[in-house]
């Protein structure tokens, strides 16, 4: 017995639009995966770019002042009156400090020594014992600027005030911000979560259409009709890439809109982009499909083979060039790394179209590799 297309067409337009229009009317039929496939990556959209935040503001801080000179109190209300820091009530003594750093009721505590106020007025650069809650790292390592900074403002401007010149710096150094001059998480947090929320779900609504077949047998039907198994993928991948698409055009205006991150870049690049990009989260999708047997096997494996490595490996959280190994060679081989180039550099880098190419290309080179293995490992027709 012949496999099924044998002999035929290698890709029939009529067949793969029947079996994209099949699934199209089961989609409909099923109210949960519609309602995911719709909705679920507008409330994902919610809750990652509302919940997942870098930004280090409202820290609360304790002090103990044994000074307290009007340069000591000075020095205190320029961290007060800063978005970053919210003051608590004054240590008592240094053991109340210690408690406070401990029990987790201040992140950060500044001790000011006596004779702060005099050294000042004297020329000479007090000294100031700043201890940070070291817990986070990212964390504590943005405090410890925030503080070198305020206390570096404050000397200077001190030092300016009372007509002294302070001991030269062995160097000063001025940074510059090229992009998200702000400092926002949301500009940099939101359009990576598109390109998280784009791998996630088209990914496992894709694997759902086969895995599905399988579970209630229809898949036969692939083994009895001249469907080719290229054509029986694409026409099961269709219906999910417009679904994708529309989620797609749907975050984008939820960015601008709702969290007002505008596109700075080539808009035309981030959509071309974004299609490509979800016609090869679904194609990953069918080819994850082909290694399950059932509808809850393949949502928690295309979770573990999509979310870890997007979050981890892919640029999100740190750059894919800090990587070693096999975890830079994972990064540089999976597709979400590129679209993030794409949609970072749309959103907040002002790339145009030409300057997004590069990463488009990149990630339309997924699209027939994940096709080819899925059709070179669905299973055959028994001869």
């Amino acid at each position: 017995m012949r496999e099924a297309g044998e002999g035929d067409s290698p890709l029939s337009r009529s067949r793969l639009l029947a079996y994209a229009w099949r699934e199209t009317l089961e989609l409909r039929r099923d109210p949960v995966r519609l309602t995911v496939a719709l909705l679920g990556t507008v409330l994902l959209m919610l809750v990652f770019g509302f919940g997942i935040t870098m930004d280090v503001e409202n820290l609360t801080f304790a002090v103990l002042d044994h000074d307290r000179s009007p340069e000591s109190r000075a020095y205190i209300e320029q961290f007060d009156g800063s978005r970053s820091f919210r003051a608590t009530p004054p240590a008592i003594d240094a053991r109340d400090l210690a408690l406070r750093l401990q029990r987790g009721e201040a992140s950060l505590t500044i001790e000011i020594p006596e004779g702060f106020g005099r050294d000042l007025r004297r020329g000479r650069v007090p000294e100031v014992a700043v201890r940070i809650d070291g817990a986070m790292p990212f964390r504590a390592e943005t405090i410890q600027g925030y503080v070198s900074g305020l206390h570096q403002r404050f000397l200077q401007d001190a030092a300016t005030a009372s007509g002294v010149t302070l001991p030269a710096a062995p160097a000063n150094l001025e940074m510059r911000y090229r992009y998200n001059q702000a400092f926002r998480s949301l500009d940099a947090m939101v359009p990576s979560t598109i390109g998280l929320l784009l791998v996630f779900i088209p990914a496992i609504l894709a694997a759902l259409g086969v895995v599905r077949e399988k579970e209630l047998g229809s898949i036969t039907n692939l083994y009895v009709t001249p469907v080719t198994r290229l054509e029986f993928l694409l026409g099961k991948q269709l219906p999910y890439i417009g679904l994708a698409a529309f989620n797609l055009l749907l975050m984008v205006a939820m960015a601008v809109t709702l969290f007002g991150v505008p596109v700075k870049g080539s808009l035309i690049g981030l959509l071309l982009g974004g299609l490509v990009y979800v016609v090869a989260t679904t194609a990953l999708g069918l080819l994850i499909s082909v290694f399950t047997a059932t509808q809850t096997a393949a949502v928690f494996g295309t979770a573990i083979v999509t979310m870890l490595p997007a979050t981890q490996f892919s640029g999100m959280l740190q750059p894919v060039s800090t990587l070693e190994g096999g975890a830079w060679l994972f990064g540089t081989l999976f597709p979400t790394t590129h679209f993030l180039k794409i949609s970072v550099g749309a959103f907040t880098k002002g790339l145009g179209l030409a300057e997004l190419l590069p990463f488009i290309l990149a990630t339309a080179a997924f699209i027939p590799v994940f096709l080819a293995l899925g059709v070179a490992f669905l299973p055959k027709q028994e001869r």
